[in-house]
């Protein structure tokens, strides 16, 4: 018994190391972010909201996301009247190299005003690092639900893994989008 305890701990020590978790570069701290994206407002506030069981529903069927019901943080930026100026959320996915985070500013509308990846793990980012430096990011801005967040058809000899992490970036900022949406626009929190 004591031996088939010590082969399951040896393998569960193995596939975790078969994870290749490596260290989160941070590429933008999160208060960097909030304050270029709500850059202008005067009064700052946290909204936390999770989809209801029926939101849930609706985005799966409409979207194809099967979104959780883990609470999001909306950062909304106002004018001294009130006015909603902007509003910013982080989106992250695990990945079986490590996590990718983005913050995505969006207008009053629901477009995306800017998105940023603002932290990835190390092994992560030497495929993203090409990406980024090209401004891959800057397709997002103006996007809005009814858009395509498709990432375009790379080129010959394009790294596969910077094409697959490009297409989950992609991905997160869509979901920050529909989450907008759903829990700003369409309950009415302007």
């Amino acid at each position: 018994m004591i031996a088939r305890s010590l082969i399951m701990m040896l393998a569960l020590a193995a596939s975790t190391a078969a994870a290749h978790i490596t260290p989160p570069v941070v590429l933008v701290p999160e208060r960097d972010a909030l304050a270029s994206q709500l850059a202008g407002a005067k009064k700052l506030s946290l909204r936390e909201v999770s989809l209801t069981a029926d939101e849930r529903k609706a985005v799966q069927s409409t979207y194809g996301w099967r979104a959780g019901d883990e609470l999001h943080a909306f950062y909304m930026g106002r004018d001294d009247a009130g006015k909603l100026l902007s509003a910013t959320v982080f989106m992250t996915q695990a990945t079986m190299h490590g996590v990718i985070r983005v913050a995505v500013g969006l207008t009053p509308d629901g477009r995306v005003k800017v998105a940023e990846v603002v932290e990835v793990s190390e092994e992560i980012y030497g495929h993203m690092k090409p990406l980024i430096d090209r401004g891959f990011m800057k397709r997002h801005a103006g996007l809005w639900i009814g858009s395509s967040f498709e990432p375009p058809a790379a080129g010959g000899g394009a790294d596969a893994m910077a094409q697959h992490y490009d297409a989950i970036v992609s991905r997160l900022v869509q979901r920050a989008v529909i989450l907008y949406d759903v829990c700003v626009t369409k309950r009415g929190v302007t």
